[in-house]
């Protein structure tokens, strides 16, 4: 009985850990996010990801999402990136800055 408890206790934790991290109440992050904590801001990808409005050129991979999907972003300019890009092998989903600049 204590393991089962034990076992609902991590869980539990698991849970809420990942949602802190990604506003998704899952076991496990998703690769695409509905939210992406990169460089010390959150982006909202939201929870059905669109397609990137956005051409991908001059951004380059500057980090990972949770889940392992590449996050592509202009060079630093002292200013808060407004857009990233979370690119998988198969998608390529646009998100925007949360809280604004």
């Amino acid at each position: 009985m204590a393991a089962i408890a034990l076992a609902g206790v991590l869980a539990a934790w698991r849970l809420w850990s990942i949602h802190q991290q990604t506003s998704d109440w899952v076991l496990w992050p998703k690769a695409i996010p509905s939210k992406v904590q990169f460089a010390g801001r959150e982006y909202n990808c939201g929870p059905t990801p669109q397609p990137a409005q956005r051409d991908v050129i001059g951004m380059t991979m500057q980090g990972k999402t949770a889940g392992g999907a590449e996050i592509l972003a202009e060079p630093s300019s002292g200013e808060a990136r407004v857009f990233i890009i979370v690119k998988t092998a198969d998608r390529t989903v646009g998100c925007g800055l949360l809280g604004g600049p």
